[in-house]
């Protein structure tokens, strides 16, 4: 997922969200290139100097430790029982060799995740409450067998597709991670299709600084958009408290530029009868907070870092209506550095956004390089990836 020069001495880090089967981020899987045995000094740094608990709220992290008999971490503050959890190969999870530095690691607060499946006939250490698999690997069904055996929740990673999300579900994991959320089922990606057609003339709308009166006429005209438009901006990831009243209110408490983003935003949330929240609407979160981040880095203007979080939001804005994202965008009238960045991964915020893509931990490796021609280094990314997920965690728990 990641290439590293060895001459670097901070190593590219990694956030990939974990949901549950309603599609709401539970976890983040914290990785780390190159990972060395010990990991125990970075952990700390990124927690103690990085913030990395900000990005986390109140969600489980899960790291991944090579050997746990050298794994010892120290945090300036007191991490909350079991919000760590410790991905440990399968193989220290049935080794008596092993078995007192895990039961030390669990006795500290720490949960344990076996990675892989053991070995016929081993027996699991008693405090193993989790397996995490590859569901491209195939081997799923081996895993029933644990799977019932153990407290969970059991993750599946490396999902590829709804397809592939269903099944994991059906064999009875828990938790989720991979891209199976910019692979949607194709008769689902037209739903509610036409709110959405609405939202995107509304942002043309501001755009365009038209008054209040014409956004509350086009926002009467639908009642789900309504009820998310009131939802979102009540929410404490828009930090206020007061009660929304009416349209007016709303667009003259949160001001044009708030507006534009919580319209964006409003793109990919779940509307009235979806059983689950979208997939998507985090994802977009993370990458537009990213942008913004790392735009702030390399001395944007104000109305660039603007530009930027615009980027970010409509990047998946394709998979979202499943149509040529040309189709989408054409119409809106954005400035021609979005476009160039959206369509073809050029000008200053299409290096960033190909930074973006490659940090999640997916199929593109991201490079020391690619942060290099973005203006970046690896513990300034490393910085802006914390923020941005400290915005998108609460977006994905409060939608």
């Amino acid at each position: 997922m990641a290439v590293q020069d060895k001459s670097v001495s901070f190593p590219l880090v990694f956030l990939q969200p974990v949901a549950d089967v309603h599609h709401v981020w539970t976890a983040l899987s914290l990785h780390i290139s190159p990972i060395d045995e010990d990991g125990s000094a970075l952990l700390s740094r990124l927690f103690n100097e990085f913030n990395l608990s900000d990005a986390l709220g109140g969600l489980t992290c899960i790291i991944p430790v090579r050997d746990p008999a050298v794994f010892a971490p120290e945090f300036a503050h007191p991490v909350p029982q079991g919000q760590i959890a410790l991905r440990v190969p399968v193989e220290h999870c049935v080794d008596p060799g092993k078995i007192d530095a895990l039961d030390w690691l669990y006795s500290r607060g720490f949960s344990i995740i076996a990675d892989g499946l053991p070995a016929q006939g081993a027996a699991m250490f008693p405090f193993v409450e989790s397996i995490a698999l590859d569901a491209s690997v195939g081997r799923l069904p081996e895993a029933v067998q644990w799977i019932n055996r153990l407290r969970g929740p059991h993750l599946a990673e490396n999902i590829g597709d709804a397809i592939q999300f269903d099944s994991c579900r059906a064999e009875g994991f828990r938790w989720f991670a991979g891209d199976y959320a910019l692979h949607p089922d194709n008769r689902l990606s037209q739903k509610n299709s036409i709110s959405r057609a609405r939202l995107l003339k509304l942002l043309d709308l501001v755009a365009r600084d038209a008054d209040a009166g014409e956004l509350e006429s086009l926002l009467k005209q639908d009642p789900a958009l309504s009820y998310q438009l009131f939802k979102l901006v009540s929410s404490a990831a828009f930090g206020f408290s007061a009660h929304i009243t009416n349209f007016t209110q709303a667009i003259n408490l949160l001001g044009r530029r708030q507006l534009q983003r919580w319209l964006q935003l409003l793109l990919y949330a779940r509307f009235p009868g979806d059983e689950s929240a979208n997939p998507l609407l985090p994802r977009a979160a993370a990458r537009a907070a990213m942008m913004e981040a790392m735009a702030q880095r390399i001395d944007c203007t104000r109305e660039e870092l603007d530009r930027a979080f615009i980027t970010g939001m409509f990047s998946l804005l394709d998979i979202l209506l499943g149509m040529p994202l040309q189709d989408i965008i054409e119409p809106l009238k954005l400035p021609v550095d979005i476009v160039n960045a959206l369509a073809n991964r050029t000008g200053r915020l299409g290096k960033l956004l190909d930074v973006v893509e490659r940090s999640e931990y997916s199929r593109l490796p991201l490079r020391h390089a690619d942060l290099e021609a973005a203006g970046l280094d690896a513990k300034a990314y490393c910085e802006c990836l914390i923020k941005a997920f400290s915005w998108a965690t609460r977006v994905s728990t409060e939608a």
